[in-house]
């Protein structure tokens, strides 16, 4: 069973950048370049709330732009990537967080979409008279009489 995330790719990934940009520049305003792992905190929120929304291309894109922006911007300065061990290390915890977050958000989908599956409706037959009455509809526009009531009969024919 497919189910749909609520936000393409097309939407997902500019969302996923935006809020890269936006957690580099409140983490580098607090100081992660001291302290890299406000950062690296930072973005696997981010990560994590793509995956939630969106794609799996768009949270995979977005893992990659977030790496780039901690090692261009925390570990390294001005946007130079800084191919240390750090960010060696920020990349797979960046690609773990973006694959449990994955396969967290497609377990809650197929979850939702089961429990969210309608039956077909029940559709009623047609209503029979009271016990008793003269007459009973057994189709619209057609009524019965039962032999016997004095009742007359009401039909499309009758009503033209």
């Amino acid at each position: 069973m497919r189910t749909a995330p609520p936000v393409p790719a097309g939407f997902g990934f500019p969302l996923g950048v935006a809020l890269g940009v936006a957690a580099t520049l409140v983490s580098v305003g607090v100081g992660a370049t001291r302290t890299p792992t406000v950062s690296l905190v930072a973005m696997a929120a981010v990560v994590d709330v793509i995956a939630m929304v969106t794609t799996v291309r768009a949270t995979l894109a977005t893992a990659a732009v977030c790496w780039a922006l901690h090692a261009g911007f925390v570990l390294g300065r001005h946007g130079e990537l800084a191919l240390v061990p750090r960010s060696g290390h920020a990349a797979l915890v960046l690609a773990l967080c973006a694959f449990t977050a994955l396969g967290f958000a497609s377990t809650l989908r197929a979850v939702r979409a089961l429990l969210h599956e309608r039956e077909q409706p029940r559709i009623p037959g047609p209503r029979e008279g009271e016990v008793g009455s003269p007459t009973f509809v057994t189709s619209p526009g057609t009524t019965v009489v039962r032999p016997g009531s004095g009742a007359r009969a009401h039909g499309a024919a009758d009503q033209a």
